[in-house]
């Protein structure tokens, strides 16, 4: 038997690849183990996205509170001023 298996057209078990071989289809690998799937990674995405957006919203709006105070005090200055 050759380095293609005759069948599928892929190489054979324990048949070292060639770099045509390797070039020409996918060839699964036996034995190896994804650490998290695809889906867990997107649903991960998505919540740290919101995370970062509500975190975002909460600062400006902490801001802009801050900004809106620092604003009547300094209207209330300004009115407590005599005109010249």
């Amino acid at each position: 038997m050759n380095a293609m298996d005759d069948k599928a057209g892929a190489p054979a078990a324990g048949t070292p690849l060639t770099p045509a071989d390797r070039s020409t289809g996918f060839v699964a690998v036996q034995g190896g183990s994804e650490g998290t799937s695809a889906e867990v990674l997107l649903v991960t995405a998505y919540l740290v996205m919101w995370a970062i957006l509500l975190a975002f919203l909460l600062l400006t709006w902490r801001k802009q509170s801050r900004i809106e105070t620092r604003l009547s005090e300094l209207d209330g200055e300004l009115r407590r001023r005599p005109k010249t």
